[in-house]
């Protein structure tokens, strides 16, 4: 009897369960690289980019370090790596330099309008997915909360069955949560859309956009699809995660972006 209970909750939660976890297919921005040069100058400032801020966040933390021990060999370390910053930062210049200067061709209204709409739907879709995964994490807590209540009246009372069956029904409603990450889809979610809507944000600020504002605002939609697909954290790490998301942007992302 509980067994068979347990299998018809599941199958009645089923629904917003699956409407919570099911990720929308949406038609992929692609960049425009008229010619091979385009292609390696965008990648190549992207990798410059991305080095800086390795070497910044690696710079930060031998600051601290040196700032809390007060040792010279520490303090050494501190100044080199700010060196790197600095000789990083100029290749990421030079580098973002030669990618404008090779997608400096204006791009046609309905195409940035691709870029605008894509983001759009994407923030729209990240938004209604982090309120449903939100929703469906609220309505669990509550509903165990009331069917423990009600489990430990119906003890008092000693109504036995009901009792029986509340407490399979608050197992299986507390179990669902170790089962399905739902609270934090819900704050990944929240990660995905406050990442798109920021660069949707800009895309419908930006002035006469180039090439290379183009292919940089497509590189970023890739990876909000890629981060919601492949890498969405399967175990939890919600933090560690967002973080990779931000940095991945900011890398792909010129100083003017």
């Amino acid at each position: 009897m509980s067994h068979k209970l347990r299998v018809l909750l599941l199958i009645v939660l089923s629904a917003p369960i699956c409407k919570a976890f099911q990720i929308a297919r949406f038609p992929q921005v692609q960049e425009i690289h008229p010619t091979a040069e385009s292609k390696t100058a965008q990648d190549q400032a992207f990798n410059a980019r991305k080095r800086l801020l390795m070497a910044a966040e690696t710079a930060q933390q031998l600051k601290v370090a040196a700032s809390n021990s007060h040792a010279p060999d520490d303090q050494a370390k501190a100044a080199a790596a700010q060196q790197q910053v600095a000789d990083a930062q100029k290749d990421a210049e030079v580098a973002d330099k030669k990618s404008k200067e090779v997608q400096s061709a204006v791009i046609a209204p309905q195409d940035w309008s691709k870029i605008q709409t894509a983001l759009q739907t994407k923030s729209s879709d990240y938004e209604s997915k982090m309120k449903s995964n939100s929703a469906l994490a609220t309505m669990l807590v509550l509903a165990g909360l009331i069917l423990a209540a009600l489990s430990a009246l119906a003890g008092f009372l000693k109504k036995s069955i009901a009792a029986g069956i509340l407490s399979i029904v608050v197992t299986t409603v507390v179990g669902i949560p170790k089962v399905f990450p739902i609270t934090q889809r819900a704050e990944y979610y929240r990660a995905l859309f406050v990442q798109s809507s920021s660069l949707l944000l800009q895309a419908q600020l930006r002035l006469n956009p180039t090439l290379a504002d183009y292919n940089e605002f497509a590189h970023d939609i890739q990876l909000l699809a890629e981060y919601e697909t492949n890498k969405f954290p399967s175990g939890g790490d919600v933090a560690q995660n967002t973080q990779d998301l931000i940095k991945e942007i900011a890398a792909s992302t010129s100083g003017a972006h």
